[in-house]
């Protein structure tokens, strides 16, 4: 009867997302919450996307699941597992699960996303099950994912070697559930998540949520036409930003891929402060732009949506496939007319080559600790150990080194008239040390701090940097967005049509 209640208690307290129900409780248990997780479907053979990517086996005789959804979130699993072993980063959990390929795109999201916010408590009860053992041929991930469905989803029906492995084991989960649970003190799986992230501790994610937002493609439609569609279709709760006025805000848990408008790409997903670096560019109609590093390509078409037809964007990645991304956003806003993209580094393009360039926005990659509260994979081992280094990780400082490098590279462009330098980070040594490492560089190239988009209320810290009132902060739990870091360089003698 333990056990039961326990798994009783485990199902009322789920918070998984997605369109199926929670199946009703049995009489004399407690009643469960409803909870949306999605429909599996289940594949006679490999997905039928053209481009849909292998299986997650952990060797040449790996189990394969017979369902799309669980063979793509265990392929998710095991690309981020990985990536966060290695220390390196990755790809991100929405590149894993919602890029052009996946099938059931939003089925597949909900199922990782969940496994990752169960994943300490699920590699408890599987080691102590000794699924593993058990099952050579069963990987860990997909072990992860059939799990997690089983106990907080919708348990996966007995069609294929990886499924009946897991519900033949069933009974020992369950009783290793009630096990973690009474050991903990707590009576749902929610509580014991929460046992594992002690509130304050450097190893907790931000919780606080965020209003979800999107930008409006004003390439493709109005403001006004946008907020006009939102409402007439219930979403009579969204808002223009005050600040950035294409910049639409709605509540928090909004589901923004079902808005009308995203998938023609009017409206693009977009955050709050991953609009400020282009909107503190404020390039003139007409201007030539260089985006550094420009995938996933949301501030690339951001771009081009200021600048309007007459101005050219020249955006750069050196990765192949993210190069492929960003070229599909780019196709999808309707600015194919503005933007180039190119597949390059851009440490290795020449300045002199490119003297019509006017303003650049940088966006390099960075530790994204500013992104914590939303990224899914904040509950991966390796992020937590990350986030108790904070800005002791050698990851940082190796980051804050190719940051430098690449500011530096920017401010040699001869035509440069203003350039823009963010982060998604909160840590002062990808932020404002950076800064403070360049300033004698941009001096020498007749450029200087200005002020960052002044109608922002949070700057710069004090005394890390000169200058540091120029620069703009966003603060994850008490700004409703993600942290970030913008800077402002721009040229002494700026050209009139500049200012």
């Amino acid at each position: 009867m333990v056990r039961k209640r326990a798994v009783s208690l485990l199902k009322r307290g789920n918070g998984a997302s997605g369109e199926r129900k929670a199946p009703k409780p049995k009489s004399g248990a407690l009643r469960s919450t409803k909870v949306k997780t999605p429909v599996h479907h289940v594949a006679k053979g490999p997905p039928k996307a053209k481009h849909a990517r292998p299986a997650p086996p952990a060797g040449p005789k790996a189990w394969t699941p017979a369902s799309v959804v669980h063979r793509q979130a265990a392929y998710a699993m095991q690309r981020l597992l990985a990536a966060d072993a290695s220390g390196k980063g990755g790809a991100s959990v929405k590149t894993l699960t919602l890029a052009p390929h996946i099938e059931a795109k939003r089925a597949t999201h909900a199922v990782t996303c969940e496994c990752l916010r169960h994943l300490l408590v699920i590699q408890e009860l599987v080691e102590e099950a000794g699924l593993l053992t058990k099952f050579p041929r069963l990987s860990a991930p997909v072990a992860y994912v059939l799990v997690y469905d089983m106990l907080f989803g919708q348990p996966p029906r007995p069609i294929g070697a990886p499924e009946r492995a897991v519900l033949s084991t069933r009974e020992q989960l369950e009783t290793a559930l009630t096990a973690a649970l009474t050991a903990a003190g707590v009576g749902t799986a929610e509580e014991l998540v929460a046992a594992r992230f002690p509130a304050g501790s450097a190893a907790a994610p931000a919780s606080l949520p965020h209003p979800r937002c999107v930008r409006v493609n004003t390439l493709l439609c109005s403001v006004e036409e946008a907020v006009a569609e939102l409402r007439d279709a219930g979403h009579t709760q969204v808002e223009p930003d005050p600040l950035l006025p294409s910049v639409l805000s709605l509540p928090p848990g909004t589901d923004l891929h079902a808005l009308p408008g995203v998938g023609s790409g009017r409206l693009v997903l977009q955050s709050r402060a991953s609009c400020m670096p282009a909107a503190a560019l404020r390039p003139p109609p007409g201007a030539a732009l260089l985006d550094a590093c420009a995938a996933p390509g949301n501030k690339t078409t951001q771009l081009a949506a200021l600048l309007g037809a007459g101005g050219s964007v020249l955006a750069l990645d050196r990765d192949p496939q993210r190069a492929q991304r960003l070229q599909a956003s780019v196709d999808c806003t309707g600015a194919g007319a503005i933007v180039a993209v190119r597949c390059a580094d851009f440490l290795t393009l020449d300045p002199a080559r490119h003297a019509h360039v006017q303003g650049i926005l940088l966006d390099p990659s960075c530790s994204g600790s500013g992104t914590a509260a939303a990224r899914a994979d904040a509950q991966l081992p390796g992020a937590a150990a990350r986030r108790a280094l904070g800005e002791a990780a050698p990851r940082v400082e190796a980051l804050a080194a190719f940051q430098e490098a690449a500011l530096r590279h920017a401010l040699s462009f001869p035509g440069l008239q203003r350039l823009t330098y963010s982060t998604c980070s909160v840590h002062v040594r990808e932020n404002e040390a950076v800064v403070a490492a360049v300033l004698p560089d941009a001096e020498a190239a007749g450029m200087e701090l200005a002020p960052a988009l002044p109608g922002w209320h949070r700057r710069g810290i004090a005394g890390a940097c000169p200058g540091a009132e120029c620069l703009v902060r966003t603060d994850p739990d008490q700004d409703g967005t993600d942290g970030f870091f913008v800077a402002l360089f721009q040229r002494k003698d700026l050209d009139p049509e500049w200012r």
